[in-house]
């Protein structure tokens, strides 16, 4: 009996694990690319389609089948060469073929009859859009992640580039474990906690609709940002869909690298602190961060890491406070207050920790709090 069960909970658990790599299986970030061989007579079998990926070199071939039609499913999100080739006919070549995340293109080719050795390059056309498929949306792509400026430089802000797309999150909490505003962002007229985030088509939604990670901007090649009517795979949610895709190396070396400061000396100080006369204490904040890559084995094997970094010293409330004065104050009140209702009660106040300087304890440091029983209470 007791080997039964063990058995059955093998079983159970193998269950399990298949299915959830199924359910993983299903959300992809990879595009394709499909469409029709043919000449002015009608469609060409067996010609010879090839695509090339014109930053890494690598290349993937297939050859058309008996209507003339031929498939590239599954292609990672780069520029492209398409190439077409069969006998009796020139060589038909188009470069600059770009398929982002998701993205699903028909590029239907036109052969002329001629040699092998002619080849006709198809270049100035109008970019290929993606009729596939009934989503509404639009990708980022690497230049426009690195030229347009963001706030917090922040990839899910960049969002707000889309129509009917509002952010309304703070670009200051652009950090790892606070997505709490960071990933606020309202899709197609929907909620703010109602949208799904995947990387290289993970899923990276937590249990409250955030965003549990927040990848660099540097590691991210481009986006993906789905409003409406997107695919069943892309279910889940009820707003819309940011689905990246992570830089990979390529055949060449490169890098970027940034900075991003506040100088402390143009900081000006807080409404209130000033109406009270207290000294300002302004924020210190940096940010920096890059990456890299290249190649390993040139058209095969290829490396890419980013990181980026921030110090953050943000004066909290407590820390503008004069304590002496404010425990003054308690005081007087705390005395002006009926003596039947003092019986039994008990003032908390947070005492700001002060440095030898006597300045105020910033963001990061520990505050005590302290307990005054009643009866040790005096008029100040």
């Amino acid at each position: 009996m007791r080997k039964f069960r063990t058995w059955a909970t093998g079983v159970l658990m193998c269950l399990g694990i298949g299915v959830l790599v199924a359910g993983l299986g299903a959300q992809s970030f990879q595009g394709g690319l499909r469409g029709v061989v043919k000449d002015p007579q009608g469609v060409i079998p067996g010609a010879t389609v090839t695509l090339v990926n014109d930053q890494n070199g690598v290349s993937r071939e297939t050859v058309t089948n008996g209507v003339g039609e031929y498939s590239f499913p599954a292609i990672e999100p780069a520029t492209y060469t398409v190439r077409a080739a069969v006998q009796g006919f020139k060589t038909f070549e188009r470069k600059g073929v770009r398929i982002g995340t998701q993205e699903f293109i028909a590029l239907d080719i036109q052969l002329e009859v001629g040699g092998l050795e002619e080849t006709i390059t198809v270049t100035g056309e109008s970019p290929l859009i993606d009729t596939t498929n009934a989503s509404t949306g639009d990708v980022l792509d690497t230049k426009s992640l690195e030229s347009i400026p963001t706030p917090g430089r922040s990839v899910f802000l960049m969002a707000n580039l889309q129509p009917t797309v509002q952010t309304s999150g703070n670009a200051h909490w652009n950090r790892m474990q606070d997505q709490v505003g960071n990933s606020a962002v309202s899709m197609g007229g929907g909620p703010v906690r109602a949208n799904q985030f995947l990387v290289d088509g993970f899923p990276v939604t937590d249990l409250q609709n955030r965003a549990s990670t927040n990848p660099t901007i540097e590691a991210i090649q481009d986006m993906k940002v789905q409003v409406h009517t997107y695919d069943a795979e892309m279910g889940r949610t009820g707003g819309g869909v940011m689905n990246m895709t992570a830089k990979s190396g390529v055949n060449d070396f490169h890098g970027s690298a940034y900075t991003v400061f506040r100088p402390e000396k143009y900081v000006s100080q807080l409404l209130i602190p000033k109406l009270q006369g207290q000294p300002n204490v302004p924020e210190y904040w940096r940010n920096g961060g890059g990456g890299g890559g290249g190649p390993i084995f040139k058209n095969k094997t290829f490396f890419w890491f980013a990181g980026e970094k921030y110090v953050d010293n943000q004066p909290q409330q407590a820390a503008f406070l004069d304590d002496r004065r404010t425990g003054g104050q308690l005081r007087r009140r705390h005395a002006q207050r009926p003596a039947g209702r003092r019986q039994g009660s008990a003032h908390r106040r947070a005492v700001s920790q002060q440095s030898d300087s006597g300045q105020p304890a910033q963001s990061g440091r520990s505050r005590d709090r302290q307990v005054v029983p009643d009866g040790r209470h005096t008029g100040g």
